[in-house]
């Protein structure tokens, strides 16, 4: 599965234009991410890649694989359940997108993935007292509880020691990954004085046949109006350098729908 899904995920970064492009990121339901005429924002609704990714979250025991524990790790706010046994799917509302930017150098891009649910979908009516502090996160007052962030972590080796305890316990592991680096969740505030909490990593992917696979995720979660907004970002670690910014300044400055 993971070959399947890197290789699809692969063959949509590196496409042309898809579908229309734009300069700006439309979320319906949350508001528009402004990017600038030197970045191209391609909708990829309906493409075979979202279309794997949305079926994958169906899998019986998909959660339980070692793809999906190293994406946990790196897209999951604590608390939450991306990969449930049963209905209602995080994956099925999945939205993905292409973002590009050339410069004399070359072309560089990632794809942007969009998934949004409500509590139920988020948490299926477990885990309340994660549900209850994600509720309250979006605060300037909001605490980080140990119950699931774990104690704090101050270096890179103590992370790199608790993803590799997750993969450990995946039977028939066939992935490792290293952490380059990493920075982990964290509540940042947004220009209209909203939160938004943010994780951002790079790390080498290697399989059986000790292929490497340098990536670069940046994810960023919302809520509005009783709903969340998780904004999944992969590329590699050159489109980390070069779009990197822009995602920045585009994330700060969101501006949200009316509610």
């Amino acid at each position: 599965m993971f070959k399947k899904i890197m290789a699809a995920l692969s063959a949509f970064i590196l496409a042309g234009c898809l579908y229309a492009e734009a300069e700006d990121l439309v979320i319906d339901g949350l508001g528009k991410l402004s990017f600038g005429e030197d970045v191209q924002i391609t909708d990829g609704g309906g493409s075979r890649a979202e279309t794997i990714f949305k079926k994958s979250g169906h899998r019986k025991d998909y959660g339980k694989t070692d793809w999906a524990a190293v994406m946990y790790f790196l897209t999951t706010p604590p608390g939450m359940d991306m990969y449930p046994d049963r209905a209602p799917y995080p994956y099925d509302s999945l939205h993905l997108y292409q973002i590009r930017k050339s410069d004399i150098r070359g072309t560089y891009s990632a794809s942007v993935s969009v998934v949004k649910g409500t509590e139920e979908a988020f948490f299926h009516g477990k885990r309340e007292k994660a549900a209850r502090f994600w509720e309250r996160a979006f605060h300037e007052d909001a605490t980080r509880p140990h119950s699931l962030f774990g104690l704090p972590k101050i270096s890179i080796e103590e992370y790199q020691r608790m993803l590799n305890g997750r993969l450990d316990e995946i039977k028939g592991q066939k992935l490792q990954a290293e952490l380059v680096s990493f920075s982990p969740w964290h509540a940042y505030k947004n220009h209209d004085g909203t939160y938004r909490w943010t994780q951002e990593a790079r790390v080498i992917i290697s399989d059986e046949r000790h292929l490497s696979y340098p990536m670069w995720v940046y994810t960023n979660l919302y809520r509005q109006g009783g709903m969340y907004y998780l904004i999944i970002v992969q590329g590699s670690h050159t489109a980390a350098e070069k779009i990197g910014k822009n995602l920045l300044y585009a994330f700060y400055g969101l501006e949200r729908s009316s509610t």
